[in-house]
């Protein structure tokens, strides 16, 4: 909790009314976390872009980021749905132990399912993916989509957000 509230205070500094929630285990009640899954997002649909990489500067100033394992902006270039990725390893300011860290930054339409995908669990996760395929649809993080079959006969999301 105390480092969701760090997070929320960093990112409100950079953008206020920006929405930051620590999924996960963490948000699942679990008594002990292995990672930090940061689901974040604006209400107005449009200031999370570029939202990221001033996040993660600010983050790794303060030295609570300490390592990067994957960067990738696809607000900016519009691809990939429009959503931020960032995973790497933190520390709480004055410790020296170090967490895997996931921050997903969604548009806010497509807050939802990256909240649901990002709590999870696992198992919730595989099912909810299996019930859709078997009514028609592709479900991940970025939504609900209708299937189609591709050429080879393999089911493929046509990207017509339904969510």
């Amino acid at each position: 909790s105390e480092m969701e509230k760090l997070l929320q205070e960093v990112g409100k500094d950079i953008l206020p009314g920006v929405t930051i929630v620590c999924g996960g285990s963490y948000r699942r009640g679990k008594s002990s976390c292995g990672d930090m899954d940061i689901v974040i997002t604006h209400d107005d649909g449009k200031s999370h872009v570029g939202f990221l990489p001033k996040f993660v500067q600010r983050l790794k100033d303060i030295n609570f980021l300490r390592e990067d394992l994957i960067f990738s902006i696809n607000s900016i270039e519009g691809t990939d749905s429009g959503v931020d990725t960032y995973f790497g390893l933190c520390t709480y300011p004055g410790r020296e132990l170090r967490h895997r860290i996931d921050l997903k930054v969604y548009p806010r339409n497509r807050y939802a399912s990256g909240l649901l995908a990002w709590t999870g669990n696992d198992v919730l996760n595989r099912r909810l993916r299996i019930l859709a395929e078997s009514k028609g649809y592709v479900l991940d993080d970025t939504g609900l989509y209708l299937a189609t079959q591709s050429s080879g006969g393999k089911r493929v999301s046509t990207y017509t957000c339904l969510s």
